[in-house]
């Protein structure tokens, strides 16, 4: 599915002006925007997908998951300020406070292993975040290193918070339609299946805590060595098998 193609000037939902557009991946793009009423600087993610279109459940679930990680309140949580549908597009958005930083991917992939001290301590401040989380019983299920974000604060300390609660469930929606997918293609969908838990690769029914912390340790795993422990498997039928075994 084409990202939508939203232009500087534009309007999401009458009420986010469109500054620039900061990334995108297989479930939508990301924007920097103004609040039309307080001028407060946000990020726009714009959710895109079959799925999401033509299912009111998926839909519905959605904006439960969103409502839900609004209600997480810790420094290590990226804070969910809105979420809509706009009409316009149809497409499903969330509106998230703006980060300035770089996420842990980008910083594996640029510098390679970290340094234990400093892995640890990413790794740490991110479990603080999961810690409330599961307090209020969410579950992030797509804990990855694109979603640990060390943002940059004013003072110019760095603090990392989790990113993308609240759509986790629909990925997992359109998970299923790629079995026999290849794991090189593009799109930050098919990155998540080296982190999933073997109760998410059996496609367990009931998905707990205990997932993210499997996960978080996968993330860990790669910000010491470089790679995740399943990296030499490319098919997702090898990577399950692998993960389950």
């Amino acid at each position: 599915m084409v990202p939508p193609n939203v232009s500087p000037g534009e309007a999401i939902d009458t009420k986010y002006l469109i500054v620039r557009q900061l990334g995108q991946g297989g479930m939508g793009a990301v924007y920097e925007a103004r609040h039309a009423g307080t001028g407060r600087r946000v990020a726009v993610k714009v959710i895109v997908g079959e799925t999401l279109q033509k299912n009111r459940d998926v839909v519905a679930r959605f904006q439960r998951e969103a409502r839900a990680a609004g209600a997480i309140e810790s420094a290590h949580v990226v804070q969910v300020l809105d979420t809509g549908f706009d009409p316009s597009s149809g497409h499903p958005y969330l509106v998230m406070e703006f980060l300035s930083g770089r996420d842990l991917q980008e910083i594996i992939r640029e510098l390679g292993p970290l340094p234990p001290e400093l892995a640890l301590r990413v790794v740490a401040q991110a479990c603080l975040g999961l810690l409330k989380a599961h307090e209020v019983g969410v579950v992030h299920r797509d804990v990855k290193p694109a979603n640990v974000f060390l943002a940059r604060l004013d003072a110019g300390d760095i603090v990392v918070k989790l990113l993308d609660f609240g759509i986790a469930k629909v990925k997992m929606e359109q998970f299923s339609a790629v079995q026999g997918a290849s794991l090189t293609q593009s799109g930050s969908m098919l990155g998540s299946p080296y982190y999933m838990s073997p109760e998410q690769a059996k496609g367990a029914k009931t998905i707990d805590h205990r997932t993210d912390i499997w996960s978080l340790g996968i993330v860990l795993y790669e910000a010491l060595t470089g790679v995740t422990p399943f990296a030499e498997y490319d098919t997702l039928g090898t990577l399950i098998l692998a993960i389950c075994s």
